[in-house]
């Protein structure tokens, strides 16, 4: 949530310049990596009181707001969501967002929360860790490569999709100045449990390869790119974002207990698919899976408990707000 309402000021920029020509159908808006659903109705509702604080639509104007992510996504979790709080008409989207996800010319607000520093797939076993900010040489250069060909057609789909005077406002998980994204410490510790279970084979290790790539503020920043997609560039800018876990544990609001639970179940959310995918391509029955991640989140809980300062858990966070300005060619 703390990367959604670092997001809030761009959001509002982003509608304060949204032009689009009154249309008989509703007002489409899309989130693109609605993952859970909790942070995607945040934003979609903040997104509408800004239409509504700047006179964007009226009594009339009617909403639809479609959340896009994998078919493996939690979608029933996300359904349970959007019945319990039904301010708004909604759709799912089951489709990569690196495809095409609506027709050309429906979209009027695009959004996208930290989402696209996954790759649409593994270019490469990384030999010496599971995150490509450890990879080197050839290894680091596919991920980086294949970072930017996945941007790129993230941006070109999104742009057919927008309509002429619609806007997109795109966060994305990124390193700082010094090539930093803020989590090496937790992301080293992954490798290294992974390392300590003697149950994991050479080759499971070496697949446990995690396919996501956190681009700096100019691979972000492509202005050739925006150029050729009839984009301009309304506001881009680093953010260092700290998520408040740690300041409850440093406050007393939280044991040291709770603290590494939160913080394992919030890693475990994201990263457990990989290691689970290089144990079953490597021909591991159901039940072997299940014991061995069992066994890995528990080492990494312990080893949590054993260095709390190392998982503060600040992000840095690129934030843009781009308007479509004229038709493609």
């Amino acid at each position: 949530m703390a990367a959604i309402e670092s997001s809030l000021p761009f959001i509002r920029e982003a509608i304060n310049v949204l032009d689009i020509s009154p249309a008989s159908g509703p007002l489409i808006m899309a989130d693109f990596g609605s993952a859970h659903g909790l942070n995607s109705t945040y934003a979609m509702k903040k997104i509408i009181e800004y239409l509504q604080e700047f006179n964007k639509v009226d009594g009339k104007t009617q909403l639809l707001i479609v959340h896009n992510d994998l078919p493996t996504n939690d979608w029933k979790t996300v359904f349970e969501l959007l019945n319990r709080n039904n301010s708004y008409y909604s759709v799912a989207s089951g489709r990569s967002f690196y495809e095409s996800c609506l027709p050309s010319d429906s979209l009027s607000i695009g959004y996208s929360s930290n989402s696209i520093h996954w790759l649409s797939r593994k270019p490469c076993n990384i030999s010496n860790h599971c995150i490509a900010s450890f990879a080197q040489g050839d290894e680091l250069k596919a991920y980086q490569e294949q970072a930017r060909l996945d941007y790129t057609q993230f941006i070109k789909q999104r742009v057919r999709e927008l309509k002429v005077g619609g806007v997109f406002i795109l966060t994305n998980f990124s390193v700082n100045e010094q090539g930093l994204n803020g989590i090496e410490n937790s992301m080293n510790v992954l490798y290294q449990c992974a390392q300590s279970l003697s149950l994991l084979t050479p080759q499971e290790l070496l697949d446990y390869s995690i396919p996501m790539y956190n681009r700096s503020l100019n691979e972000c920043v492509d202005l050739q790119l925006f150029h050729q997609c009839s984009l301009t560039l309304i506001k881009s800018s680093l953010v260092e974002v700290k998520t408040p876990l740690y300041k409850q544990y440093t406050n007393g609001e939280i044991s040291l207990d709770e603290f590494a639970r939160t913080r394992t179940r919030a890693t475990r959310s994201y990263t457990e698919s990989p290691l689970r995918q290089a144990l079953e391509d490597n021909g591991r029955l159901k039940e072997e899976v299940d014991n061995i991640l069992t066994q890995f989140w528990t080492l990494y809980e312990q080893e949590v408990k054993k260095k709390p300062d190392d998982y503060k858990a600040i992000m840095y966070n690129t934030y843009l707000v781009l308007k479509k300005i004229k038709s493609e060619k």
